[in-house]
């Protein structure tokens, strides 16, 4: 572990924070990575502290290591199927039966998709009749008789 000192004190006890980087064990969900990542040590509590990029770096290297791990899809493939099926993320989210914000997380990168959600994503591309599939059934479950696509 590396560090440099900083003129900020310690958030709970005054002492002395210096930035470090090393090993850190970052939980997404369940599961947990460790990796490489920069934060704020304070020598006298032993505390670390993050600013919100550095975990977002560090959550997007621990997602990053799940992901490549499971053999899941990258954001950037996440992004080419949706836009090659011309939807917003709100748009797939609701397609795939995901929560709010769920798109933008695997886009971003900053979380991965479960391994169903990844094999619909693959679906979606490799076998035909899929994506009207799931669109016919979303004017179904909203009991919508003539479904009419904004999409």
């Amino acid at each position: 572990m590396t560090s440099s000192p900083t003129t900020t004190p310690c958030y709970l006890c005054g002492g002395e924070l210096v930035n470090v980087r090393g090993d850190a064990e970052i939980s997404i969900g369940n599961r947990s990575a460790s990796v490489e990542a920069d934060r704020a040590h304070c020598k006298k509590c032993d505390e670390d502290f993050y600013t919100p990029d550095q975990m977002d770096a560090a959550q997007m290297a621990a997602a990053e290591k799940l992901r490549k791990k499971d053999n899941l899809l990258g954001p950037t493939a996440i992004r080419e199927i949706r836009l090659r099926f011309g939807l917003t993320q709100a748009q797939l989210e609701e397609l795939l039966g995901v929560g709010p914000k769920t798109v933008v997380r695997w886009e971003k990168g900053t979380v991965f998709q479960s391994r169903t959600a990844d094999d619909v994503l693959r679906m979606l591309l490799e076998v035909p009749g899929v994506f009207e599939y799931l669109a016919l059934r979303l004017c179904y479950v909203d009991h919508n008789p003539n479904p009419v696509f904004l999409w």
